[in-house]
């Protein structure tokens, strides 16, 4: 696209408000990553894939795809197809489809340029997402519940589970494993709660990101919200 061709594609497009620029630069963040944008180029390619096949075919760890899925998800890049205990995703929409395949190519034509301002910056590619604009030092009395995961403290905190890395806080999950399984289990029935109880925002029990989704401590259990009943997807020890 040329300068003028530009110019009447930007005079086309609607005023966009403060509300659609933020969402956008949601996106972009969540874009800004190397090992995000890998796991996005896979599905570009792939289509709907189930998550284990991602893991494979990555060669990652499985809790570090499904906490990559889960922020990607959340930020409606991804989207999920559950089939029975297996999850299956694809890219959002064609609209994140034209949008990595455009970064993407515009990538490839910068890499032939020998202006410095062009070369690929070397990065870090941490396991876990840095929790931007996030003060609260957590820490022993914080005031947030303390849970135990992978050999350290993370602090649940309003739906997040934060683990304090000095000054930065990082966004942890808790990986699906034999002891927290993601399956169903319908005919769990722990007492704690009625029945007809609904978990979700305002439940009266904390979220916890599990895998690819969230689940809710009920006395040291983890309980996955699934049509009419609770999954019981495992002990958790908190302090």
């Amino acid at each position: 696209m040329d300068t003028t061709d530009s110019k009447r594609h930007l005079e086309a497009s609607p005023p966009w408000d403060e509300a659609a620029l933020e969402r956008a630069s949601q996106l972009f963040r969540a874009l800004g990553d190397t090992a995000r944008l890998r796991l996005l180029q896979f599905l570009m390619t792939a289509g709907e894939t189930c998550v284990t096949d991602v893991v494979t075919a990555l060669g990652e760890k499985f809790s570090t795809v499904s906490q990559r899925l889960r922020l990607l998800r959340a930020e409606g890049l991804v989207r999920r197809r559950r089939q029975g205990t297996h999850f299956f995703y694809a890219l959002a929409d064609k609209h994140i489809v034209d949008l990595v395949h455009n970064a993407l190519e515009h990538a490839a034509e910068l890499e032939g340029r020998s202006a410095p301002e062009h070369q690929p910056q070397q990065r870090s590619d941490p396991m876990a997402h840095v929790h931007a604009n996030h003060t609260h030092q957590h820490g022993p009395g914080c005031g947030h519940k303390a849970v135990e995961h992978e050999g350290h403290t993370d602090y649940l905190h309003d739906g997040h589970l934060h683990h304090q890395e000095g000054n930065q806080v990082e966004e942890h999950a808790l990986a699906v494993s034999a002891a927290n399984p993601d399956a169903c289990t319908p005919a769990h029935d722990c007492g704690k709660h009625p029945k007809n109880h609904q978990h979700g925002p305002g439940c009266g029990h904390e979220a916890v990101p599990h895998g690819d989704h969230t689940d809710y401590l009920v006395d040291g259990h983890l309980h996955h919200p699934h049509g009419s009943h609770c999954d019981d997807h495992g002990k958790v020890k908190t302090a």
